[in-house]
């Protein structure tokens, strides 16, 4: 069963759907994708939406439990509120993943207080997703660095560098516990990870629902028809998903 690792529930769509992903859910099912990390997207944009947003995915999963796995995010200038909020979705929601996007968010990996929230997904083994790719908070490098400095915590590159910094992504991923998302790359850099890192540290995702528009075919059709074997293809599309969310709390 494909799991699609980077999927948002998106601003038209809670502006249009409010809660419900009925329409959402068309989209992906087209192509056999049955389940999702789903993002949020006005917790990335909007500082005073965090808690409304995660809230909003906590809703929606526990609606459809089977198909979704929510990923909260918070504002680490919010400093200690945003502390109190990563705590609340572990603890209280069940939230399983963390995601950050510093580039959009417009904060430094260096923050004291990214430094406490990634001490504290170690501790309670929640895994870290970043988009990555983008200068000059989101390099692949940086997210290296704060791999070295939590070896506890399992921390995921959300792009693999995209189209400019894959090749820094490739090395990244010699720490052990820094993983990749195969999403918005090229073809060349899917390959080049299948063959040059530990694929069973590798997933797949399509970013889909910023938009209303269907992201899904074109990135599903990117991974398979890339050189990849077969089998390296059904472990990033099903086998990792699943293992990486027992490996959390």
């Amino acid at each position: 069963m494909i799991t699609d690792c980077h999927t948002h529930f998106g601003i038209p769509w809670v502006d249009r759907d409010g809660d419900n992903p009925e329409n959402w859910l068309k989209i992906p099912e087209m192509y056999g994708v049955k389940k999702f990390y789903l993002y949020g997207h006005y917790n990335i944009y909007r500082e005073k939406s965090v808690q409304a947003d995660n809230d909003r995915l906590a809703r929606i999963t526990k609606k459809y439990p089977e198909t979704f796995t929510p990923v909260a995010s918070v504002w680490p200038q919010a400093e200690q509120d945003s502390v109190t909020e990563v705590l609340r979705c572990i603890e209280e929601l069940n939230f399983k993943l963390l995601k950050f996007h510093p580039w959009i968010q417009g904060f430094s990996l260096a923050h004291p207080t990214m430094k406490k929230i990634c001490d504290i997904a170690g501790q309670y083994k929640v895994p870290i997703i970043f988009h990555d790719g983008t200068p000059c908070y989101s390099l692949p490098e940086q997210i290296a660095g704060l791999a070295r400095q939590f070896p506890k915590t399992t921390f995921i590159l959300g792009h693999g560098g995209i189209l400019w910094a894959w090749r820094s992504a490739l090395e990244a991923m010699r720490q052990p516990n820094i993983w990749t998302m195969l999403c918005g790359s090229t073809m060349l850099a899917f390959e080049m990870f299948c063959e040059k890192t530990d694929t069973d540290r590798l997933l797949w995702g399509s970013d889909y629902g910023f938009s209303l528009i269907d992201s899904v075919g074109y990135r599903l059709h990117e991974l398979t028809e890339a050189r990849i074997p077969v089998p390296i293809i059904e472990k990033i599309l099903t086998v990792n998903p699943t293992r990486l969310l027992e490996m959390s709390y």
